[in-house]
């Protein structure tokens, strides 16, 4: 008989025990609106928020990425027009210095300003970013130019990965942009026009217009490869982010407790659960008389 009892106890201690599991994990899903915690509260829902938590992780680099490099992005086409600015100027000068009424004093003087330029212009081809010189290619540890303006980087270009099925190229060449293998060498057209107002040499003053024009073209052109690579940045910033957030929205779906059904079933358990303390203590005082 006292087996029996001890046996008895038992179960209803169990019995007591899984009911009061279950209430307390339905307490929790109700308070953190939270059904998938662990693999085993639903292996398929836990396999697929996994699944959604990889990507989303991916996702989140790529766009950090972008955050990264947009600076550069950004400084080197705002470096670019800068420049294109500069060919600007020149071109006013060498108009005004064409006309026949300017003495070699006069033209001499606009030498000097062309001059100051050239540096003003290393500076810009030699501008440095977050990862290094900007036009050096993937030589980003060395200035783009020399004093001379022979570019010293090459033609490779950075490219990070965003998501694309491939690298996306984020620099803009320094070659096509300031030197012949672009079509022009800025710095020797901005030399000849100096030396030209220099020695009031008026036939290669006016011979300089054109390649002045010419410079300041290439500049523009490079200028606007630098803007594309700023739209696809956007794009694909704005593709990355709408897809985090649905990837996002997949994953709370996924493992998100339905509240209504978490309040009734909170409800129902705590019902049984006060239910199956009752009968315990009863079975629990009879037992205990039984043994008086």
């Amino acid at each position: 008989m006292r087996v029996t009892e001890g046996m008895r106890y038992s179960q209803v201690l169990s019995n007591l025990a899984s009911i009061t599991s279950q209430h307390a994990e339905a307490s929790q899903q109700a308070s953190t609106g939270i059904r998938v915690g662990k693999p085993s509260d639903d292996p398929i829902a836990a396999a697929e928020l996994a699944r959604l938590r990889a990507s989303s992780s991916q996702t989140s680099a790529h766009l950090s990425t972008i955050d990264v490099v947009r600076g550069d992005a950004e400084l080197t086409e705002s470096t670019l027009s800068d420049a294109s600015d500069i060919f600007v100027r020149l071109k006013e000068i060498a108009l005004q210095a064409a006309n026949g009424n300017l003495n070699a004093e006069e033209r001499r003087t606009m030498g000097v300003e062309v001059s100051g330029m050239k540096d003003a212009l290393l500076t810009l081809g030699n501008a440095r970013g977050t990862r290094g010189y900007l036009f050096a290619g993937s030589q980003v540890t060395t200035p783009a130019f020399d004093q001379n303006g022979v570019f010293q980087g090459d033609d490779v270009a950075q490219v990070v990965p965003i998501g694309n099925s491939t690298p996306t190229a984020v620099s803009t060449s320094g070659q096509d942009a300031f030197v012949v293998a672009g079509g022009r060498d800025v710095f020797a057209d901005l030399e000849s026009l100096a030396t030209a107002l220099a020695s009031n040499d008026e036939t290669a003053i006016r011979g300089a217009i054109d390649a002045v024009d010419a410079s300041h073209a290439q500049l523009v052109n490079a200028r606007a490869r630098s803007g594309l690579i700023l739209s696809k940045l956007d794009a694909s910033q704005s593709v990355l982010s709408s897809l985090d957030t649905q990837q996002q929205k997949r994953a709370q779906e996924a493992g998100a407790a339905d509240p209504f059904e978490s309040y009734t079933r909170v409800t129902a358990l705590g019902q049984t659960l006060d239910r199956a303390i009752a009968v315990s203590r009863q079975l629990l005082d009879t037992g205990s008389g039984n043994r008086f």
